[in-house]
């Protein structure tokens, strides 16, 4: 049953690239149907990327904020959700200057982060490049699990020997002379993460706090295994309407087709 009558439905442009995103747009189309037009846009970093059914994907960069204004006018979009990667801050302060310049109405989705317990042994600092410089402190054998940007942080590291996992291969590889690639994509489980990490005689892992489930599992392994985890401490939101779960995306989005 339609919300209310309208000229034409909201258009709604997701900044996506992630699974999150993905299941935001199911959401959405489940919950409002015909009262919303849907576009999701991928940076196109990820190779063979998986699609929710039925919703047009834009794929590239934009351009910086100019660019997100341009696509905004062209499209006629009504309101932007990031749902991009909680560490995608160029990109997340790009669509927020682009909004506040035009008054767009936007919702962050800021999934929580992973919380510490007393059985974990994390290591917080605040960037990759401070991780790199303590590594070879904490470790001689290190799974490199923060994603495929700034990588080359690590290069030239000779103390310690580098496991590198990412989706795809990195555009822009760095000289891996004392470690290895390793291409995979989740999400993992607890007892695949125990068996790489034993497997390769793993002492210690560096990552982002993403939160969510996918990739949680390396995080378990290591509290079960009692290995260090050095964790790049998370980024702030950006000065939008913040939204910690997928319900309060829907509530938004309700809130907003409902305001005319």
């Amino acid at each position: 049953m339609s919300l209310q009558p309208a000229e034409r439905p909201k258009h709604i442009l997701i900044f996506g690239g992630t699974g999150d995103a993905n299941r935001i747009a199911e959401d959405l189309m489940h919950e409002f149907g015909r009262d919303i037009r849907l576009q999701l846009s991928l940076a196109g970093r990820t190779s063979a990327p998986s699609l929710p059914d039925g919703v047009p994907v834009r794929i590239g960069g934009f351009g910086g904020p100019e660019g997100i204004i341009a696509h905004f006018n062209r499209d006629q979009i009504d309101l932007a959700i990031d749902a991009t990667h909680p560490y995608a801050t160029e990109i997340s302060g790009n669509i927020a200057q682009a909004c506040h310049a035009v008054a767009m109405p936007c919702i962050q989705y800021h999934r929580p982060a992973w919380e510490q317990t007393d059985k974990d042994n994390w290591i917080s600092v605040p960037s990759i490049e401070d991780a790199a410089k303590i590594l070879p402190e904490v470790g001689t054998r290190a799974l490199i699990a923060s994603g495929a940007k700034n990588l080359h942080a690590f290069e030239g590291l000779e103390k310690t020997w580098l496991l590198v996992r990412t989706v795809d291969a990195p555009r822009d590889p760095f000289d891996l002379e004392h470690g290895e690639w390793l291409f995979a994509r989740g999400p993992f489980s607890v007892e695949g993460e125990a068996e790489l990490l034993e497997r390769h005689e793993i002492d210690v892992i560096v990552s982002k706090n993403s939160g969510g489930g996918a990739t949680f599992a390396k995080i378990e392994a290591a509290r079960n295994l009692g290995i260090p985890v050095i964790m790049i401490e998370r980024p702030g939101g950006e000065p939008v309407t913040q939204a910690p779960s997928r319900a309060e995306i829907i509530e938004n989005v309700r809130s907003f087709i409902q305001q005319d």
